[in-house]
């Protein structure tokens, strides 16, 4: 039986390697912004390692025939919508396909060509209604090129219509959770079963070489506390979450922001555990910042040190130092945090010996956990760029590009190694770190109830899984 929808979103999986366990909050957002006028379905396969495209876009067509079906992008599962794609490509009477997310952001053309008739370019909140108004005949624009923020083919042409201004965050509409099955996200990596996504901010005032913005943009935008703190009560008491976590990473750029975010979780009583999933940077954190963040529930942060060699860290264009990262290590230590420390192999000026000063310092710095991810030069980013002028780029099958997989596939020439011996360097750092006399005492210790015992064997079984494959 079939019902008819106005638009399906998608989120395709990456089948390998690591994924973050959370329900996508930007479809959960273009829901929120979609239903007051539109019919939507919501399918988040993000986590689901048995995907199977041809049977999803059967089951999708048959039993929702949507007109218009919108695919989030991220590089890492273009694979997987290149497949779709092609699959709903070959249907009579088929809907029209729209793309979003930074890999369409990052590389429009390319995308283009997979067989998108719209890519929604950088943040899609208005974006994306104002284009269906278009599509249903409801828009009060005469011409879809009047549509800010999107690319399209018009007889061999790619079109780019104007820049889009960024949205307020404070004017959206709380995400449509309705349209998930919030049951089937689970991690290791927290504490209790319902940890849902929030976010303070949107955007990046720093200049990492690494690191593409193209979507969110590099000025800094902040919510307003209250409305955060309204935001996760209404979590509380209509999906009964049990912790939160934060997915922007410049949650402490603004102090006066994120104190009375800490005051405003105590004095309305929330008592729920969080943790900032993407970390902070260590050049914006002090000891009042640290102390309140754990008095109102905060129990782990990240930090992305990235190297253990200062030229290489001006090389990134980070704008820190080992004495910075040393500093903040220590305040999270002194407040008793769970600690996870991101370093970056194989930087293009990166040698054997700089790799070794990474390696050293992690274990110096001596956190809870520590991941060494190769560098990844995501498309769009200044590395990226830098790369393929130097044509040191290979190819751009995309699902090579994500490095946290064991045994990766090489997505550039490097100057000072080869790529096996980069996959070398990373598995000596894992097993350098790991394999210490007296690290698993260490974590041993920290253990305070038996859920942390049954997590901290969770995370030993997934990195032994890890160190296997590898």
């Amino acid at each position: 039986m079939s019902t008819n929808k106005d638009i399906v979103l998608l989120m395709p999986p990456v089948l390998e390697g690591f994924v973050m366990a959370n329900p996508s909050l930007g479809l959960a957002y273009l829901a929120a912004i979609l239903e007051p006028t539109y019919s939507v379905s919501v399918f988040d396969y993000n986590i689901d390692k048995n995907f199977n495209p041809e049977k999803v876009i059967d089951d999708i067509l048959k039993t929702l025939n949507p007109k218009v079906i919108g695919i989030s992008l991220t590089t890492l599962n273009v694979p997987q919508a290149e497949k779709i794609v092609e699959i709903i490509l070959k249907q009579e009477n088929r809907p029209i396909l729209i793309a979003g997310g930074p890999h369409a952001t990052a590389v429009p053309v390319e995308t283009l060509a997979i067989g998108f008739d719209y890519l929604v370019i950088g943040e899609g909140d208005n974006t994306i209604l104002e284009l269906m108004d278009f599509i249903f005949e409801r828009s009060s624009f005469e011409k879809i090129d009047d549509i800010d923020g999107i690319v399209f083919d018009r007889d061999g042409q790619v079109v780019f219509t104007n820049k889009r201004a960024m949205t307020d965050m404070n004017k959206l509409p709380l995400p449509a959770w309705h349209y998930f099955d919030l049951d089937k996200y689970s991690s290791v990596a927290v504490k209790n079963k319902r940890c849902m996504p929030i976010m303070a901010s949107r955007g990046c005032p720093d200049l990492c070489k690494f690191c593409y913005k193209g979507v969110f943009g590099a000025k800094l935008r902040v919510r307003e506390p209250e409305s955060m703190v309204d935001e996760i009560q209404y979590l509380k008491d209509n999906y009964k979450i049990d912790e939160f976590v934060f997915l922007d990473e410049n949650i402490t750029t603004k102090k006066d922001f994120i104190l009375k975010f800490c005051d405003l979780l105590i004095e309305r009583k929330i008592n729920l555990p969080w943790f900032l999933g993407s970390g902070v940077r260590v050049d914006r954190v002090d000891d009042e910042i640290v102390s309140a963040m754990k008095k109102a529930g905060c129990y782990r942060t990240s930090l992305g040190v990235e190297s253990g060699n200062d030229q290489i860290l001006k090389d990134m264009g980070k704008k820190t130092n080992k004495e910075m990262v040393r500093n903040a290590v220590a305040l999270f230590k002194k407040y008793r945090y769970e600690l996870t420390l991101y370093f970056l192999l194989g930087y293009p000026t990166e040698t054997k010996e700089t790799a070794q000063d990474t390696i050293d310092f992690a274990k110096e710095l001596n956190p809870d956990l520590a991941q060494f991810p190769v560098l990844t030069p995501f498309p769009g980013s200044e590395v990226y760029e830098d790369l393929k002028a130097r044509d040191l780029l290979i190819g751009t099958n995309w699902g090579d590009y994500n490095t946290f997989i064991p045994n990766a596939n090489p997505t550039f020439k490097h100057p000072n190694f080869t790529w096996e011996e980069i996959l070398e360097v990373k598995r000596k750092a894992y097993k350098s770190f790991y394999f210490r006399p007296g690290y698993a005492f260490g974590r041993i210790k920290q253990i305070r109830s038996f859920s942390d015992i049954k997590r901290l064997f969770k995370m030993a079984a997934a990195f032994l899984s890890f160190l296997k494959s590898s």
